[in-house]
C-alpha cells in the first residue's frame, strides 16, 4: 500500500517537473529547433499561452455590444476583406491578410545573425493565440545569438504565478537576474508580447553586441 501510494505520488508530481524543466540554448540549427519545440510544446508555457488567450475572449466578451460586434463582422467579411485585398499593396495588404479567415500573414525573418541584428525585438503585437510562439521565438532569438557569440547560454523557464509574465530569459554571465516576457491581451483583440524594462535590456544589448563583435574580429 505504501509503495502504491508512493508510486502515484511520484506519477503526479512528473507533469509539474516537466513543465518547470528550463530549456538552455546556446545558438545555431539544434538550438533553434529546440527553441521552437519549447515554444509550441511546453506544458508549463502552453498553460501560460491559453491563459492569455481566455483572458482575451472574455475581455472581448466584456467590451463588445451586440450591435458594436455585427458592425464590425460586417464591416470586415470575407468578401468585403478579399475585395480591399485586391487593392492593396505593402503593409496594408499584410494587414488584410492577418484578417482572412484560415490565412495569417508570415512573419518576416528576423535576426538571423548577430551582426545582422542591431537592435532586439522587446515587444511584438500580434492578433492571433496561434501566433504566440513564434512571437516569443522573435523576442528570444537574438539574446540567444548574442550569447552564442559571448560562448554562454540562455536559459528558459516558463514564469510562475499568475498574470501576464509567461517566459524567464536568463542570460548566463551577462544579466543578474532573468529577463521577464509577458503577454498581455487587448481589449481591441490580440496581445502584445513584450519585455519588461525595455530600454534598460537594449541598452544592454547594444553593449554586449559590440563588445561580441569586437572580439570576434
Amino acid at each position: 500500500m505504501k509503495l502504491s501510494l508512493l508510486l502515484l505520488a511520484a506519477t503526479l508530481a512528473a507533469p509539474a517537473r516537466a513543465a518547470d524543466k528550463p530549456l538552455f540554448l546556446t545558438g545555431g540549427p539544434k538550438a533553434e529547433d529546440a527553441l521552437r519545440r519549447f515554444v509550441e510544446r511546453n506544458p508549463g508555457l502552453k498553460a501560460k499561452l491559453d491563459d492569455a488567450a481566455g483572458r482575451e475572449e472574455a475581455l472581448l466578451a466584456a467590451g463588445r455590444e451586440p450591435d458594436l460586434r455585427d458592425a464590425v463582422s460586417a464591416t470586415n467579411s470575407p468578401d468585403q476583406l478579399k475585395s480591399r485585398l485586391a487593392r492593396a499593396a505593402g503593409p496594408e495588404r499584410k494587414d488584410l491578410l492577418a484578417g482572412l479567415p484560415g490565412l495569417k500573414a508570415p512573419a518576416a525573418p528576423t535576426c538571423p545573425t548577430l551582426s545582422e541584428c542591431a537592435e532586439p525585438e522587446l515587444s511584438v503585437a500580434v492578433a492571433d493565440p496561434a501566433l504566440l510562439p513564434d512571437a516569443l521565438r522573435r523576442l528570444v532569438r537574438p539574446w540567444m545569438l548574442l550569447q552564442q557569440a559571448r560562448g554562454a547560454k540562455v536559459e528558459l523557464t516558463p514564469a510562475g504565478g499568475v498574470g501576464d509574465a509567461a517566459l524567464m530569459v536568463a542570460l548566463k554571465g551577462l544579466a543578474p537576474e532573468p529577463l521577464t516576457v509577458n503577454v498581455t491581451p487587448s481589449r481591441a483583440g490580440g496581445f502584445k508580447v513584450w519585455f519588461e524594462r525595455p530600454r534598460e535590456l537594449a541598452d544592454l544589448y547594444v553593449r554586449a553586441r559590440e563588445a561580441a563583435l569586437t572580439s570576434a574580429r
